[in-house]
C-alpha cells in the first residue's frame, strides 16, 4: 500500500517491474487511489500479459496484523480467485464489485468520505455540548452505546472527544488527497457534493495551520477554533 497515485505510478513505471512481474503474474494494489488511475494501470499490465487486481482496505496496521480488515475488490475472476489467499489472511471480510478495476476504489472512496462527514459532525455536535457546559466525553459516551455503535464513531469520538490527534493513524495530508479524489470522481460524474467541498476546506485549512502530519480527525481542532474555544496545549501545531 503506497500513499497516493503517483507513489503507484512510479513503482509501475519503474524500470523492469511489469517485466520481472511477468506473463500470468498479479498486481495486487490495496492501495487508496482514483478510479481513473486504476483503469489506466490496468491497461496498461493488460498489455504486458499480466493482471492488476483492486483491492483497498478499511482498516488501520493493528486490524490487518489481526486479520480485522474490510477489504474491497474488483478485476478479473480469475485473477480475483488466484489472490483470495492472501486476502483472507488480512481481512474478516471481502467484498467483491466486479470487473471493472476501478469500481473497488469507488467504494473505498466512498466509505472514506463518510468517514470524513462523521467525524465532522462529531466535531460539531460536541462542540456544542461543550459551549452549553457539557462533558464532551460523557456525550461521545453515550451517543457511541446506543444510536452510533459503529467502530467509526467508537473510535474518532473518543479522539475528537479526548481533542487527541497525534500520533497520527491517517494524516490530515492524506485525507486531503482523499477528499480531492472524491471530488474529482464526482465531478466527473456532474454530481455536486456540497459536503466534501466542505471538508476540503477544513482540512485544507488545518494543514495551513500547520497540521497536515496530524491524524485526520484533527479537522475537529478548526472547528474548536471556529467555536472561540482553546486548543489543548498537546494539539497546537
Amino acid at each position: 500500500m503506497v500513499a497516493n497515485d503517483q507513489a503507484l505510478e512510479e513503482i509501475v513505471m519503474s524500470p523492469g517491474f511489469l517485466e520481472r512481474l511477468g506473463q500470468n503474474g498479479i498486481h495486487l494494489s490495496m492501495s487508496t487511489v482514483s478510479p481513473a488511475t486504476a483503469r489506466r494501470l490496468a491497461e496498461l499490465h493488460a498489455a504486458h500479459g499480466s493482471t492488476y487486481v483492486a483491492a483497498p482496505v478499511f482498516g488501520r496496521p493493528e486490524a490487518a496484523a489481526a486479520q480485522q480488515l474490510w477489504i474491497c475488490m474488483s478485476g478479473p475472476r480469475a485473477a480475483k480467485e488466484r489472490v483470495q489467499p492472501v486476502l483472507n489472511a488480512l481481512g474478516q471480510g471481502i467484498f467483491d464489485f466486479g470487473e471493472d478495476p476501478g469500481a473497488a476504489n469507488i467504494v473505498k472512496l466512498c466509505g472514506n468520505f463518510l468517514i470524513l462527514s462523521a467525524m465532522e459532525a462529531m466535531a460539531e455536535a460536541l462542540t456544542l455540548a461543550e459551549k452549553n457546559g457539557l462533558n464532551r466525553l460523557a456525550v461521545i459516551d453515550m451517543l457511541t452505546r446506543t444510536m452510533f455503535s459503529a467502530p467509526a464513531y467508537q473510535n474518532y469520538g473518543r479522539m475528537i472527544a479526548e481533542k487527541r490527534h497525534t500520533p497520527a493513524g491517517f494524516r490530515q495530508s492524506l485525507g486531503l488527497k482523499d477528499v480531492n479524489l472524491v471530488r474529482d470522481v464526482a465531478e466527473h460524474a456532474s454530481m455536486p457534493m456540497p459536503l466534501a467541498s466542505l471538508l476540503h476546506d477544513r482540512i485544507l485549512a488545518g494543514i495551513a495551520k500547520g497540521r497536515g502530519d496530524m491524524d485526520w480527525s484533527a479537522l475537529a481542532l478548526d472547528v474548536l477554533e471556529n467555536a472561540g474555544l482553546e486548543l489543548p496545549p498537546g494539539q497546537r501545531a
